[in-house]
């Protein structure tokens, strides 16, 4: 799941394909969030279950910059990076 998309297509197209390989049990709530201008981080505990694979339950960092009022950039980025690759991988 790890990568770079572009746009409401590809955004869109993650957010379906993390639906289907958890068969719809990946939640996510917010813990935190801090912001000022330029810049937004919310913390969330992300979980999820896969066949064959140890059920997901780490936080994430959620990192966006702001530019003129809009989101440009979101980076995602798991707190506990080997539960994640052994959840996705």
């Amino acid at each position: 799941m790890a990568g770079q998309y572009r746009g409401h297509d590809e955004i869109l197209g993650f957010l379906r394909r993390t639906a289907e390989l958890t068969a719809g049990t990946y939640r996510v709530d917010l813990l935190w969030v801090l912001a000022d201008d330029a810049h937004t981080v919310a913390v969330y505990r992300a979980r999820g279950e896969r066949d064959g694979y140890a059920p997901l339950d780490i936080e994430q960092a959620l990192l966006v910059e702001l530019r003129e009022g809009l989101w440009t950039d979101i980076r995602a980025q798991p707190l506990d990076g080997e539960a994640f690759d052994a959840f996705w991988a």
